[in-house]
């Protein structure tokens, strides 16, 4: 293992959020960033580091420091997209900054995703990021042996998205429990023709009424129950919520899984924003 390391720490998926300067569209989805920086050794060291945002991403501030060396932040700077540089990138850097013996530090820091990339240097000036497209993250490490470390890490850009709560992990067979399922737009576009469809695991039995909106249709097939919901248009930034109660089948047992898949059409792009995941519960 190396004496210094240097990691990032992103979400999996960014829905698109990051505002539009001197405009009226201001942030509306921000998520926290994180640069991990280890001493791995039982000497204080001294290191650089530079950590070079996604083309896209926009640095909000609130910087804040976790861990033993309290200073850290005073040798931390970060650099906007800038003509005068022609980064069209966030960097974030700190020079001869020193850490402890056996230590973790963590940079943290707001950023969100703009609509359209960078390019010469101007926030939201380039070609529309697609959704489901890889915004690549870097980091390069440098202690004061020359010994070098690198990371590197993707998330997902997102026109819109999924989130999927349960009210229980842990159930016995009869118990009832109830799903939430938010479908979420980003900042910039009307999503159309928006679906959600759930497939639920032959020993979980969907409770007919117990839906906040109606399915369009609910089958079987292979043993699985499957609902689908027309949600109809949803406006930028916009959350719609679906919440259904299901039952665990008396003779189930081991783990039943959710599978959800979302589509809709971005109204500006005329594309599909497909999205997809899966919640598993489990059968005591």
């Amino acid at each position: 293992m190396k004496e210094c390391t240097i990691y990032i720490d992103v979400p999996e998926k960014f829905l698109k959020g990051a505002g539009i300067p001197n405009s009226r569209f201001i942030p509306s989805y921000i998520y926290q960033i994180k640069i991990i920086l280890k001493n791995n050794s039982s000497q204080k060291k001294q290191c650089s580091f530079s950590a070079t945002m996604g083309n896209g991403i926009r640095y909000l501030e609130n910087i804040k420091h976790e861990g033993p060396d309290i200073n850290l932040l005073d040798t931390v700077s970060a650099v906007e997209p800038c003509k005068e540089l022609g980064n069209d990138n966030v960097i974030i850097f700190g020079n001869n900054l020193t850490l402890s013996p056996n230590s973790t530090n963590t940079i943290i820091f707001d950023g969100a995703l703009c609509d359209k990339y960078t390019i010469n240097s101007i926030e939201n000036s380039g070609d529309k990021i697609p959704h489901r497209s890889k915004i690549n993250f870097y980091a390069h490490l440098l202690d004061e042996d020359k010994i070098d470390d690198s990371y590197f890490i993707s998330s997902t850009a997102m026109d819109s998205d999924m989130i999927v709560k349960c009210d229980d992990e842990k159930l016995n067979a009869g118990d009832i429990t109830k799903y939430y399922i938010d479908i979420c737009t980003g900042q910039y576009d009307l999503a159309r023709k928006v679906y959600l469809r759930s497939i639920l695991d032959a020993g979980l039995e969907y409770i007919g009424d117990s839906c906040n909106l109606e399915p369009r249709n609910i089958y079987e097939f292979n043993g699985k129950t499957i609902i689908k919901w027309d949600i109809g248009s949803l406006q930028p930034s916009e959350i719609k919520r679906i919440g259904y109660k299901v039952k665990v089948k008396n003779d189930a047992k081991g783990k039943l899984t959710n599978k959800l898949n979302s589509n809709c059409i971005n109204n500006s792009t005329y594309t599909q924003c497909p999205v997809s995941c899966k919640y598993t519960i489990e059968v005591c």
